[in-house]
């Protein structure tokens, strides 16, 4: 799978949700937030654990 695969899957899958955040901007914002949330909790996690686990 080579990058531009990924960026065509993603825009496949991405596409519907960005019509419908479109006429619902709250929801996507919140969708947005959460989604970023949980990245960003997992990095903050991830950088943590590695840091106290010698």
């Amino acid at each position: 799978m080579s990058a531009s695969t990924g960026i065509l899957l993603l825009d496949v899958v991405c596409r519907p949700f960005l019509k419908f955040g479109m006429k619902f901007p709250v929801v996507m914002f919140i969708t947005l937030f959460l989604v970023y949330g949980a990245i960003a909790y997992g990095a903050l996690k991830s950088a943590y654990l590695s840091e106290n686990h010698y």
